[in-house]
């Protein structure tokens, strides 16, 4: 039997976790896909920056969020390959907090607000039908099939749904890797800091979550990968050979217990927010570069977009081809201008010279001035 919902939406993490809470907020059928079972370690730089606070009010989780952790972040630090060190103030406090936590809140806010969370769904297929969508997904060992009148895919950086559908983006060069590891021990040098270091090919960042943890987040191009040869320990001993600064850091900490994450490839770029008419929120609608900060504010906010257009629809407002060019418009009207300035920077930061150049002559100028830019 084909169940049948207003809203389907694929993928529980900040974005897809917003957009069923604001849906179903409104009353509104949703069923929420996750592939994982959630709580679950993920790569990510674990940065929540203010920006995410007016999102996390809209969708009843800034109490609960905030009240998870004791880490607040109000300066940094960039430091050069060269070795010097460009210092920096926030222009309002960060949280610290890991997505093993992070994404388990907002799932279960979703589920608070009467969206129908699954977890273990692997959705195979999303696609339009009878002026709505039918979505096929693997779920406890059987298939199922539902049917809903608006769709959502949230189902982050890169999934094989992406090559199913075609998406232009999967095209693209070059490529990049990214990884997590945690560590343990004296970290009272990162309390209220985070700490980001360019090394050739490459950067990466230290900051602390909850219970005084160190994230330590990177990413690398896929020459660099390539080269490393001996997977993530290898690309952070090259790291840390390049960066006297990271080795002097890591040093004073011992690795923890969850280990190396990694995952690639890493497409750093917009993608059509729509596709085939479902409603791209997150990292499936463009990935910005994690030094940003802008990463899991960005997701929420995109995800209350697609909703306020998917409800739109829902109430008879727009048709679908409607919500969709208002969706589309609403999203780059909010982040286009991020991405074009995040893919600038990024240039920047990965030409040793140029960045060495660039962060003598401007320094903490620079620094907040790409800040600025990636929060516009």
């Amino acid at each position: 039997m084909t169940e049948r919902f207003d809203a389907v939406v694929v993928g529980a993490g900040p974005a897809g976790s917003s957009a069923a809470t604001v849906l179903a907020g409104r009353g509104r059928s949703v069923l929420l896909l996750e592939k994982d079972l959630f709580p679950r370690h993920k790569v990510c730089g674990e940065f929540l920056s203010s920006d995410a606070l007016p999102s996390l009010e809209r969708i009843g989780a800034r109490q609960s969020v905030e009240g998870a952790t004791e880490e607040r972040i109000t300066r940094g630090v960039v430091r050069l390959a060269s070795g010097e060190a460009v210092a920096f103030s926030l222009p309002a406090p960060a949280i610290g907090l890991s997505r093993f936590r992070l994404d388990d809140l907002l799932a279960r806010r979703a589920s608070q607000a009467g969206a129908d969370v699954r977890f273990g769904a692997r959705v195979v297929s999303a696609e339009p039908a009878n002026d709505g969508f039918r979505v096929r997904f693997a779920h406890r060992q059987s298939e199922a099939e539902v049917t809903a009148r608006v769709a959502v895919g949230a189902w982050g950086r890169w999934d094989a749904l992406d090559r199913a559908m075609a998406r232009g983006f999967v095209r693209r060069r070059p490529l990049f890797f990214g990884w997590n590891r945690d560590f343990a021990g004296d970290s009272d040098f990162l309390a209220g800091r985070v700490h980001l270091y360019l090394f050739p090919g490459g950067y990466c960042g230290l900051s602390r979550v909850e219970g005084g943890a160190v994230n330590l987040a990177g990413v690398v191009s896929g020459e660099t990968w390539k080269t490393a040869g001996g997977g993530w320990t290898a690309v952070v001993e090259g790291a840390r050979r390049g960066n006297r600064a990271l080795d002097e850091d890591l040093a004073k900490l011992a690795p923890g217990p969850i280990g190396f994450l990694g995952t690639g490839p890493v497409f750093f770029t917009r993608k059509p927010p729509v596709e085939n008419g479902l409603l791209m929120a997150g990292d499936a609608a463009g990935v910005i570069d994690p030094f940003s900060g802008e990463g899991q504010a960005a997701a929420l906010a995109s995800g209350i977009l697609a909703a306020d257009a998917a409800d739109r629809r829902l109430s008879g407002e727009l048709s679908i081809e409607e919500s969709a060019q208002a969706y589309a418009k609403a999203w780059r009207d909010r982040f286009g201008r991020r991405f074009a300035w995040s893919a600038a920077f990024r240039r920047l930061m990965l030409n040793r010279t140029f960045g060495t150049i660039a962060g003598r002559l401007a320094g903490e100028t620079l620094v907040r001035f790409a800040i600025s830019a990636t929060r516009r």
